[in-house]
């Protein structure tokens, strides 16, 4: 997982690790966090729903719906560039679902609280970068473990090591922004670069 599609210069976590709002802003405070707390709730119900109805369509839906779809995983409106994915995302869906009720049940008790922030890398409270790790702090190598270690992505270009999703929706929402989130999934992928602080 290193270089961004589409020729950017910047390396996948090259962005610093923060919380961000449903805006995608800054921290709040008072009635704005609770306000913002439910926007995130609503917005992953929504995906899910999304993710459901994609399922039980076999995959027609997220066409249907190609504006946002491309917009929420690929953080552009202009979707014919996207439309090779969109069926592989049915497919990843139904077996990811299938890995998690079967062999990696382990990863079921870590489920995403629905308000949790949105985030742009791991937590700086919970972890650093190993002190043994030689390569750039940008950078993951040729490591894609986090990728594949349930079943393989299929957004991920094993060829490039590229991910066009970084820094969209999908990406700050849901697991991709904040790995590594908890001590198992370093564990689980072998990873070299993150290290828990004590």
């Amino acid at each position: 997982m290193t270089l961004l599609p589409d020729g950017k210069d910047k390396l996948i976590r090259q962005m610093p690790a923060r919380s961000l709002n449903f805006a995608g802003k800054g921290s709040l405070s008072g009635l704005s966090v609770k306000a913002a707390s439910l926007g995130r709730a609503a917005f992953r119900i929504l995906s899910y729903c999304i993710v459901a109805v994609n399922l039980l369509t076999f995959g027609t839906f997220l066409y249907v719906i190609a504006p946002y779809t491309s917009y929420f995983f690929f953080n552009d409106w202009r979707f014919w560039n996207y439309l090779k994915y969109y069926h592989r995302y049915f497919l990843y869906s139904a077996s990811y679902i299938l890995a998690i009720l079967t062999t990696h049940r382990e990863l079921a008790r870590d489920v995403l609280p629905l308000t949790a922030p949105a985030m742009l890398g791991p937590s700086p409270d919970r972890f650093r970068i190993a002190k043994d790790w030689t390569l750039p702090v940008d950078s993951c190598g040729e490591c894609n473990r986090c990728c594949t270690f349930v079943v393989t992505c299929c957004f991920l270009d094993k060829a490039t090591n590229r991910c066009p999703c970084y820094g969209s929706l999908f990406w700050r929402y849901f697991n991709c922004g904040r790995f590594p989130s908890t001590r198992e999934l370093i564990e689980n992928c072998g990873c070299s670069k993150f290290e828990i602080i004590d």
